[in-house]
């Protein structure tokens, strides 16, 4: 299956004051929206360098500037790269996708009915995750009712799309026998349909 990556950048005027400063962190309003930024931060397009209670030092499309309370700079700027990944639709018109767990990877299908990640004991095994120290449930398969364990992963990951502590549920035995790829990661992503592919883009 293939997987397509792409990536683009957006540049805009931004207008950039500084509402509020305090040891390591500013409040900023950039075109007029307020946002909260940290030491080494990176939010609408701005980096935050350092911070006191006196003045802010950030990064404006690679050009260090120094900020007074109230005072403001204007310049170009480039948006933060979003990385957009593309999975064709493939048989019985589900959507498939490579994913990399804790670093082995394995094929999930897309479900958005499905609440977490969903995993067979069996797979879990193979991935090295040591399930059964995650909160024990009960599930229903066709076989009959079974333990089930939820547990958060270390990472999980879809082409340039990474997430941590991402939960999952694990079923013993081989059910789901394809991994699900369910939306405690879906919703951490912007989703919609296009043209065949569904496309996923990643919001940090």
């Amino acid at each position: 299956m293939m997987i397509g990556l792409f990536f683009f950048s957006l540049c805009a005027q931004a207008e950039v004051q500084a509402v509020g400063l305090m040891p390591g962190m500013a409040i900023l309003e950039v075109n007029g929206k307020r946002v909260t930024i940290k030491k080494g931060q990176s939010r609408e397009g701005i980096k935050l360098i350092s911070a006191n209670s006196k003045e802010a030092v950030i990064i404006v499309n690679g050009k260090q500037e120094t900020l007074g309370l109230g005072a403001s700079v204007v310049g170009e700027y480039a948006e933060a790269q979003k990385t957009v990944v593309r999975l064709p639709r493939g048989e019985g018109g589900h959507y498939f996708a490579t994913a990399r767990i804790n670093g082995r990877s394995i094929k999930m299908m897309v479900d958005t009915g499905a609440t977490h990640i969903a995993l067979s004991g069996d797979m879990a095994k193979k991935l090295g995750i040591n399930y059964k120290q995650g909160t024990k449930g009960r599930s229903s398969t066709a076989g009959g009712i079974v333990n089930s364990y939820r547990l958060k992963l270390d990472h999980i990951q879809i082409g340039g799309i990474k997430r941590y502590n991402v939960v999952a549920g694990v079923i013993e035995g081989s059910f789901p026998s394809t991994p699900l790829l369910g939306m405690s990661f879906l919703n951490q992503v912007k989703i919609h349909e296009e043209g065949g592919m569904l496309i996923l883009t990643d919001l940090n």
